[in-house]
């Protein structure tokens, strides 16, 4: 297993739980803190994005009980650009902070290594996911979702 197989075992989790999944583009996501990390899905028509939990320890598994956050112009409170990641917040009072980089380190679980079986790794323990260009589309992406958001409160 490489950051390749690792993005598609990612594609298959979010696919196996959005139903129009083949309309989202997809970025892994690293949380702020603690916390599961995200596969984000997101779209420009309708504006939309989707954060939904991987438990990596359960992989190529899924597992349903962390409910996927959407976030879409009927529901967003706040979206900011905190300089190394986004914070995003809903009229329901979810929120998180995350970071998507374009080489992310992915934590080597137990059941990762055995998917990996003998195949190289990090020596600190990560597989790197390569997704510079996802991540620059998922930045131009957050800016019109921020730009949208901040033109319907000018004058």
């Amino acid at each position: 297993m490489d950051g390749e197989d690792l993005k598609h075992l990612l594609r298959e989790a979010f696919d196996s739980r959005v139903i129009n999944h083949g309309d989202f583009n997809l970025v892994y996501g690293q949380p702020s803190g603690a916390g599961n990390p995200w596969t984000i899905g997101y779209r420009r028509q309708p504006l939309e994005l989707l954060l939904c939990p991987v438990h990596l320890e359960a992989l190529p598994e899924v597992r349903d009980e962390l409910a996927i956050a959407t976030v879409a112009l009927g529901n967003v409170a706040t979206l900011a650009d905190t300089g190394t990641g986004y914070q995003v917040e809903t009229v329901t009072g979810f929120r998180t902070w995350f970071e998507v980089t374009g080489t992310p380190r992915v934590p080597l679980t137990e059941n990762l290594r055995s998917l990996m079986a003998g195949e190289r790794h990090g020596e600190d323990g990560t597989l790197v996911i390569e997704q510079e260009r996802d991540a620059e589309d998922f930045h131009q992406f957050m800016s019109h979702f921020m730009d949208t958001l901040d033109s319907y409160y000018e004058e």
